[in-house]
């Protein structure tokens, strides 16, 4: 994970923070703003709450690891982030909330598009009054 220093220009302002937050009805808090500032900042679009949590602690913010969890879980019910179970020791959070797909390469994650991957369902059939919401995909990578 790659940090914001102080030479490094913001992608998104307080102000469209607070705007954002507001516009997902999430009620503004100081450790809120503060969270959601260095996640939709961050480099990388997937990330751990520990990573977060380290980027509080470079900032010098007081922040625990649970808020981050807290806060983390709350954006993601509330669809500003989407919360990836990859593997059953880490649990990623990822600021793309469109409909896409997964490669897992040792610790990165790259997105894929929909488009990239084709899936269909032989031989089954949807229950009646049911639809698909979402396909999720994870091609994970290892050595040869």
């Amino acid at each position: 994970m790659q940090n914001q220093t102080s030479k490094t220009q913001p992608l998104m302002n307080k102000i469209c923070i607070m705007g954002m937050l507001r516009k997902a009805d999430i009620k503004l808090t100081k450790q809120r703003v503060s969270l959601a500032g260095i996640l939709f900042n961050l480099k990388s679009g997937h990330f751990t709450a520990e990573d977060l949590h380290d980027e509080t602690k470079i900032k010098n913010l007081k922040i625990s690891l649970a808020t981050v969890y807290n806060t983390l879980n709350h954006f993601s019910q509330n669809g500003l982030i989407k919360t990836l179970q990859l593997d059953n020791q880490k649990t990623y959070y990822d600021r793309n909330t469109e409909n896409h797909y997964h490669v897992k390469n040792g610790n990165e994650i790259e997105d894929i598009s929909t488009d990239a991957v084709k899936i269909t369902l032989d031989n089954y059939e949807l229950p009646a009054g049911k639809k698909i919401k979402s396909i999720d995909v994870l091609i994970t990578l290892s050595e040869k």
